[in-house]
């Protein structure tokens, strides 16, 4: 019986319409030949696809981008010679997985989020993303136990495994890596945003086979301090927001250059003298950046997860005069509170904007 002695995978990652690229030029061409002590052939592809998906957004959920299309091709050579060829499709995105989720976990949970528990400025609608394929049924807001909206969603994303990809003589393609999803439909259709009529308390989501996730809502209306929101790419590859209530401080550290230079003057007329108004000590390439200290305010212990998915983010962006700005996390670590022990829970977190103060762009 013929076995597998060495596979080749071309990678095709674009935006835009599904199978709009040019077949000669792909991305990535990997060939590998089967080691003697292994059955199979191993593929790592997160990471190459991470490099191509281009992360944007301005403030427009609806128009972030998140995702990038991933054709692939792989061909297949048998001892004997003979081939085989397997094309597909996947939908990659910049999501992940814990060690404790063991290899190539599926990030395709109906709430595209760690918490059910949300804490919301008091006359604003509530944004919970959503995971709105394959098993997703419904999602039903309801404010002081009375359903004030339901949305359906239909099944149109099929998940598949991702991170490598496995190749064997009996098992000719089992494709697997982080978050990817063969998919027959538009590239932003993999997480939708689900918004709440304002007011509501608690949003109902519903898979297909009747299983249910609450996600409940508490409202806050501060009168001392001002609230930001502040959205990062979470562990599912999609834009979740987190409300600050507690106390912000800013701050701005300089940098500069300096040199010396020699201010002796000498004339006929005066002798040699220098100016006590002329600097020798020259300053140049003057700049500054400003960082944040902000605080959740009084929050539940599932934001233990949220703060830590934040300060693993590469892409955090905080809302202020209606705009965002891009921010990095400067902390690098978070210490796990309970109500048991901190009995309240507020979590601090600083950030420094992505950008010099000065402006530099020319």
């Amino acid at each position: 019986m013929a076995t597998l002695k060495s596979a080749t995978l071309k990678l095709w990652i674009y935006d835009g319409i599904i199978g709009n690229y040019d077949v000669n030029n792909p991305n990535y061409v990997i060939s590998k030949e089967k080691l003697n002590s292994q059955e199979t052939i191993l593929f790592e592809i997160g990471e190459l696809v991470k490099d191509y998906i281009k992360v944007e957004f301005d403030g427009d959920y609806g128009l972030a981008n998140l995702t990038a299309w991933v054709s692939y091709e792989v061909t297949n050579t048998f001892t004997d010679l003979t081939q085989t060829k397997q094309t597909g499709v996947l939908l990659g995105t910049q999501g992940y997985g814990y060690f404790e989720d063991l290899i190539n976990p599926q990030l395709i949970e109906p709430l595209q989020q760690s918490n059910t528990c949300i804490y919301w400025k008091k006359g604003e609608k509530v944004r919970v993303p959503l995971y709105a394929g394959q098993s997703m049924y419904d999602a039903e807001w309801f404010e002081n136990g009375v359903s004030v909206k339901k949305t359906p969603y239909g099944e149109n994303l099929t998940p598949i495994t991702a991170d490598t990809t496995l190749y064997s003589a009996d098992n000719v393609s089992n494709i697997t890596a982080d978050t990817t999803h063969i998919t027959n439909v538009e590239e932003s259709s993999y997480s939708v945003s689900e918004y709440s009529p304002v007011g509501a308390d608690k949003v109902v989501i519903t898979t297909r086979d009747n299983k249910q996730v609450t996600v409940y809502v508490t409202y806050i209306e501060e009168c001392k301090n001002d609230q930001f929101k502040v959205t990062f790419l979470n562990k599912f590859g999609v834009l979740q927001d987190v409300w600050m209530f507690g106390r912000r401080k800013e701050r701005a550290d300089v940098t500069r250059e300096s040199y010396k230079v020699n201010t002796i003057h000498s004339s006929t007329a005066k002798g040699t003298f220098y100016p006590t108004w002329v600097d020798t000590d020259k300053t140049y390439n003057v700049n500054t950046k400003k960082s944040l200290t902000l605080n959740t305010g009084f929050v539940c212990e599932q934001y233990s997860e949220v703060m830590q998915q934040l300060i693993l983010s590469e892409r955090i962006w905080i809302h202020e005069d209606n705009k965002v700005f891009p921010v990095t996390a400067k902390d690098s670590g978070v210490e796990y509170k309970t109500e048991l022990y901190e009995k309240l829970i507020n979590y601090t977190i600083s950030v420094e904007y992505a950008y010099s103060e000065i402006n530099l762009v020319r």
